[in-house]
């Protein structure tokens, strides 16, 4: 039996590239992602999954760095090895069917901070523009229309 997870963060590290022995492009990354809880500061818990990612959906994962918002589906599964104290040691990891950016863009073509520079920018010039004047509150529909 297999479990399926869609789970959305942040990267933690730049996702790693290797080659598998059968010559197949393999992507290892580490993700970050917020989950809800009572007993956490802010009502949050951070939980962090590994990605693993083969093939298309490598390469899609190597073009990420660390910080950048994605989201991921696929397959979990539970890792699970002897570290070197000898304690038995487990970590869950998604094997990616689906890698998605959650990157923003905005106009422009900025992203991150210069995106939010330039929409504070946009806001100031609009509120210079307005002078004052409220927005334009008239319905763009007619009510009188009889059906």
């Amino acid at each position: 039996m297999t479990a399926q997870i869609s789970a959305y963060g942040r990267l933690v590290a730049d996702p790693q590239t290797r080659t598998t022995a059968s010559d197949k492009q393999m992507t290892m990354a580490r993700l970050a992602v917020s989950l809800p809880c009572h007993t956490g500061p802010n009502g949050e818990a951070t939980y962090w999954l590994g990605v693993v990612a083969f093939g298309k959906q490598a390469e899609l994962l190597a073009k990420h760095q660390k910080g950048d918002l994605i989201s991921v589906a696929g397959n979990m599964q539970l890792n699970q090895w002897a570290g070197q104290d000898g304690v038995q040691k487990e970590q869950p990891q998604v094997i990616a069917d689906s890698v998605i950016s959650a990157r923003t863009v905005r106009s422009g073509g900025k992203t991150g901070s210069q995106a939010q520079a330039q929409a504070t920018s946009d806001l100031n010039h609009a509120q210079q523009q307005n002078n004052g004047n409220e927005y334009d509150q008239t319905p763009p529909f007619n009510d009188e229309v009889s059906f």
